[in-house]
């Protein structure tokens, strides 16, 4: 019986161009949409990598089935990085595609080609939470570890400032806020073609997570993205199954529903594989082409003078940064699982 892969994405997009880079392996590719219980996860990580991983381990722990999860930024140079991990809500809490490469436009405005640089960064996360053996280990580039099933023990959170800055990873996040600050105070930094209007766009994003709040400051709620919260995914990371003796983990998650499928079938063990791809290019001065999805119509991958948009799936997959960390995923499954 195939095993099923559950992609942790209700991107219609997204998950089609995932499912074509799937099709090679003997699983059974489901997404997030099969799944209408299946709670949003907060993306509150600092790396694409630690976004990707709360999404794969909140699917998994939902499903009882493999997940994979992607997270992709895109830091434009003269615009001091931004949107970086940001990119798919870079222009509010009701992004759409037309709207963020509108507002990148708007923001770049006639910077000289010299100067439009860009990189497209993704992270991809496997999660496997009933792996059939205790003895995987992923060769590199793929980056492994063991996680204690993090609903095996659910007694709630201690309330001390010290279990609660490790718990939602505060201190990591506000030292990331405290750069983008201090940048825009200072003006140490290249801002496009109109610097106050980022100046705005990043104080929206900071006044949208109450990580990067200061005193006095007010979150703006219709920005603060709502769902399950996870902590550090470090908290459950293990040297592997053999480290039984340990304790279970001292604090569980809230927000994954009593009837969820995965409760009843997740092992006390889970196995995960991390990659990531990198792209450069540089962003157009208008959008080209009406393949793709997202910010692709203005990139123009270096040495390419079409933009991904312009580009049929194969093609784009053969060389875009979701297809090189998708890829080197794929390779690690087969090595490790002896899969395809």
């Amino acid at each position: 019986m195939k095993r099923k892969v559950v992609l942790a994405s209700r991107n219609a997009d997204k998950v089609r161009e995932l499912q074509q880079l799937f099709a090679e392996l003997d699983l059974e590719v489901l997404s997030s949409a099969d799944f209408p219980g299946l709670p949003e996860v907060i993306e509150d990580g600092t790396t694409t990598v630690e976004n990707a991983r709360r999404k794969a381990i909140l699917t998994a722990a939902y499903t009882g089935h493999i997940a994979v999860a992607d997270d992709t930024s895109l830091e434009i140079r003269e615009l001091n990085g931004f949107p970086d991990i940001f990119a798919a809500r870079f222009s509010g809490p009701q992004a759409t595609y037309r709207s963020n490469v509108q507002l990148v436009l708007e923001l770049m405005g006639d910077v000289p080609a010299a100067s439009r640089q860009a990189r497209f960064s993704t992270a991809c996360v496997w999660v496997d939470p009933c792996p059939e053996r205790q003895d995987h280990r992923a060769a590199r580039p793929a980056i492994s570890r063991w996680l204690r099933n993090p609903w095996a023990r659910s007694i709630g959170i201690r309330d001390t400032a010290r279990e609660w800055d490790f718990w939602n990873g505060l201190m990591d996040r506000r030292r990331v806020w405290d750069v983008y600050r201090r940048q825009m105070e200072l003006d140490q930094v290249t801002w496009g073609h109109d610097r106050a209007r980022l100046r705005e766009v990043a104080e929206g994003l900071f006044l949208g997570c109450p990580d990067a709040l200061r005193p006095g400051e007010t979150l703006d709620k219709s920005a603060h993205q709502e769902g399950v919260r996870l902590p550090d995914t470090r908290l459950w990371a293990v040297d592997g199954p053999e480290t039984s003796a340990r304790p279970l983990t001292e604090v569980a998650p809230s927000g994954l529903p009593a009837d969820a499928p995965g409760r009843e079938t997740n092992g006390p063990f889970w196995f995960e594989m991390a990659t990531e791809g990198k792209i450069l290019g540089d962003i157009t001065t208008e959008p080209v082409g009406a393949l793709g999805f997202g910010y692709d119509p203005i990139f123009r991958p270096e040495g390419e003078r079409r933009t991904l948009a312009e580009m049929p799936a194969a093609e784009k997959n053969a060389i875009s940064h979701r297809g090189q960390a998708m890829r080197r995923l794929l390779t690690a499954v087969r090595e490790t699982y002896g899969e395809g």
